[in-house]
């Protein structure tokens, strides 16, 4: 009997602790971990240490649900990977991957000034997950190129610095980094919030997707908040900007779609309480004019850009700067609402809308 009552009391401990055991941390403290480690639900980057040239975190299939805690300090050493790789990428459902640790691409090994062009660059960070997966409180430093490309649906991203300061060109104007884009976007269901990147391009770049939120963001040294560039063919929809602070940037807030454009579409963009300061060349932007990297200057394109609301976007530009600029292709920009449209020194430049928004 006694014996009967030993065995019942082993068993059920057994079966107790099982669920608990799962979920035992599992400890990444060198290269090797990020493989063993894979199939946890529950891992943690712990220590110092680097990730070797030319080699990649490729967790694209977490198991569903798997809490991801980066303590440490990841170093990805130089290589020779192109921009067609990426040096982390996380996927699965309902993932939570948090800081306070610090993701460094070891970008000041790489800048020449060319981004994407001259010696081969990868990209950072691949999000590419669904089903309520976070990401929220760490660092990534010095990327090579593009920060994180977003994918997939249903997640958001908060309280995320990028820090690519390292990058600013030097006193005697030499470029260093360039196309080291902060958030890359062709997803749905994605909202970016409380985060703060200084890098050498945009800061949020929507390339295609819907219901897209951007909320409470600072954007320092880059190019803007941006739409776009928009491919022909590419839809963009639903999207909300709200209480962020661009300075010492290229440009404010901007939608650039391609020239040529045949179809696709640019609908329902709401950029609200934007402020503005040291703005190089041009505060609000709308053109459809982009082609490869650069601007026509003639809009020709049959991809609408509908029901753009800009609410209280303030703030200054440099002097020589423009404080507006619309360039549509004609009947092609449509239901524009504006309003507290205050960005000075008042210059504007606005063609192909009529009739002209409020700040034009």
């Amino acid at each position: 009997m006694l014996c009967n009552s030993i065995l019942s009391l082993a068993i059920a401990a057994v079966a107790f602790a099982s669920p608990i055991d799962k979920r035992a941390p599992c400890t990444v403290s060198s290269y090797a971990g990020f493989q063993s480690c894979a199939s946890s639900t529950n891992i943690v980057i712990q220590g110092t240490f680097s990730v070797p040239a030319n080699q990649v975190v490729d967790w694209s299939n977490l198991v569903s649900g798997t809490t991801v805690t980066l303590n440490g300090y990841v170093t990805f050493e130089k290589g020779t990977l192109t921009k067609d790789n990426f040096l982390m990428t996380v996927g699965g459902s309902g993932i939570t991957f948090t800081g306070p640790g610090t993701l460094d691409g070891s970008g000041a090994s790489y800048w020449d000034g060319l981004g994407t062009g001259g010696v081969n660059k990868p990209k950072m960070f691949k999000i590419k997950t669904t089903g309520g997966s976070k990401f929220s409180g760490f660092h990534i430093k010095n990327t090579p190129v593009h920060c994180f490309s977003i994918s997939g649906s249903d997640t958001t991203l908060d309280g995320i610095t990028i820090n690519n300061s390292a990058g600013d060109p030097k006193p005697d104007g030499t470029v260093l980094g360039h196309n080291t884009d902060g958030f890359d976007v062709s997803a749905t269901g994605i909202t970016i919030k409380n985060s703060n990147v200084h890098n050498q391009d945009d800061c949020l770049a929507i390339n295609s997707g819907s219901h897209i939120n951007f909320i409470n963001n600072t954007c320092i040294g880059g190019h803007g908040i941006s739409i776009g560039s928009v491919a022909s063919g590419s839809v963009v929809d639903s999207v909300y900007v709200q209480g962020c602070t661009v300075s010492n940037s290229d440009n404010g807030v901007r939608i650039k779609t391609d020239y040529g454009a045949t179809s696709g579409s640019v609908t329902n963009v709401t950029y609200k309480d934007v402020t503005l300061s040291g703005i190089a060349k041009m505060g609000v932007v709308v053109r459809q004019d982009y082609q490869n990297g650069k601007t026509v200057g003639k809009a020709v394109s049959k991809m609408p850009i509908k029901g753009l609301t800009l609410s209280n976007i303030h703030g200054s530009v440099d002097s020589g700067a423009t404080s507006v600029f619309v360039l549509c292709a004609t009947g092609e920009c449509s239901g524009f609402t504006w309003s507290q449209i205050n960005i000075t020194p008042k210059k504007t430049n606005c063609t192909g809308i009529s009739p002209l928004p409020t700040g034009c």
